[in-house]
C-alpha cells in the first residue's frame, strides 16, 4: 500500500511540474505572415518575351524570414498532378526565394519576371493559364500563400473572354 501511495504522490508531482511549465510558451509567435499582391492581377495576360511585373507587400506580427516566388501552369485543374498530354506541352516554370534582412516586420517586394520565348528544347512555351504565387515564411516558421491565376500566351492579354471590372 506504501508503494501506491509513493507511486501517486510521484506521479502528481511530475504531472504538476510538466503543467507548471506550460506558461513558457504563451509567447510563442503563432502568426502567419500576412501577403498582399498588388501586381500583377487576376487574369493578367504577358506574352512570351516579356516580364511579369511583381510587387506586393509582405507583413508579419513578429519577424519576417523569407519570401519565395512561383509561377506554374494551372492547366491541370488545380491539382498539381500529371496532365494527359502532358510530355508534348512545354510549360513555363519559374521559382525563386528571397531572404529577408533580419527584424523586419515589414516587406515590400518588386520582381520582374522575364518570360523567355522559348524553352530549353528550342521550342515555343505552351499558351494557358498559370499560376503565380507568393510563398512567405516567418521567423517563427509559420507560413502563408497567396496564388493568382494570369495568363501566358502569343496574345498576351487578349486570350479569349472579357475581364470584368467592378466600380
Amino acid at each position: 500500500m506504501k508503494n501506491i501511495k509513493y507511486l501517486y504522490a510521484f506521479a502528481t508531482i511530475t504531472a504538476l511540474s510538466f503543467t507548471s511549465c506550460s506558461s513558457d510558451n504563451d509567447d510563442k509567435d503563432t502568426e502567419k505572415p500576412v501577403i498582399t499582391i498588388t501586381e500583377p492581377v487576376v487574369d493578367e495576360g504577358f506574352t512570351p518575351g516579356t516580364d511579369i511585373h511583381l510587387e506586393g507587400v509582405l507583413t508579419d506580427n513578429v519577424e519576417l524570414a523569407s519570401y519565395k516566388v512561383e509561377v506554374h501552369s494551372a492547366e491541370d485543374g488545380h491539382t498539381h498532378g500529371k496532365m494527359a498530354g502532358a510530355e508534348a506541352a512545354s510549360y513555363f516554370h519559374y521559382e525563386q526565394t528571397f531572404s529577408i534582412e533580419a527584424g523586419l516586420r515589414i516587406k515590400e517586394f518588386h520582381q520582374h519576371i522575364p518570360i523567355p520565348t522559348l524553352d530549353a528544347n528550342g521550342q515555343p512555351f505552351t499558351d494557358g493559364h498559370y499560376h503565380l504565387g507568393v510563398f512567405c515564411l516567418d521567423k517563427a516558421g509559420n507560413q502563408q500563400q497567396v496564388f493568382l491565376e494570369i495568363y501566358i500566351g502569343a496574345n498576351g492579354g487578349d486570350h479569349g473572354h472579357d475581364h470584368k471590372s467592378i466600380n
